[in-house]
């Protein structure tokens, strides 16, 4: 790995595509070539047990749906690769494997998902775990509004302000 590669998370997430977008444009201003990691997870027991642990393994994609890895590519096309962009598949906890790949890079780019309550205890966040154990900037993208969502907000702050 080169150090004028930027490294962005990827999957289907709106803020995912999002952080996609603006790596690839940071790509291009910078001159860097890009790589798309989309981590599969497996199960920190069934890793364990493979000897795997929290670290990034290559796959051939055997444990990647065909659909999923269509749709993948389909996103990480979205960006028109500049030539020498790639797209990697890898399997085990997500957030470290995007750690551990990358290790080398000039940045790390990820999305952030809007957990709150349970669902952030349930689920973690990705992006706070990179911003902790990264050896390489990191940029954490949101998702970008949707312009009604915008539109409904305004229209209920409007309504709910006092006259």
């Amino acid at each position: 790995m080169r150090m004028s590669e930027i490294v962005v998370g990827l999957d289907l997430s709106p803020s995912a595509r999002t952080a996609l977008q603006w790596a690839a444009e940071q790509a291009r201003a910078t001159g860097q070539t890009l790589r798309a990691v989309h981590v599969t997870h497996v199960v920190s027991a069934y890793g364990m047990a493979l000897g795997m642990g929290g670290m990034a393994m290559s796959t051939e994609l055997e444990d990647v749906d065909a659909l999923d890895r269509e749709a993948i590519e389909a996103v990480f096309d979205s960006a028109q690769p500049d030539a020498g962009w790639h797209l990697k598949f890898a399997s085990g906890e997500v957030a470290p494997s995007l750690v551990a790949e990358s290790i080398g890079a000039s940045l790390l780019v990820v999305g952030t998902k809007e957990h709150v309550g349970i669902g952030r205890l349930v689920y973690g966040s990705v992006s706070h775990y990179c911003l902790s154990h990264a050896h390489c900037p990191m940029v954490a993208v949101p998702a970008a509004r949707d312009r009604d969502a915008e539109d409904h907000d305004q229209a209920s702050a409007d309504t709910s302000a006092p006259a």
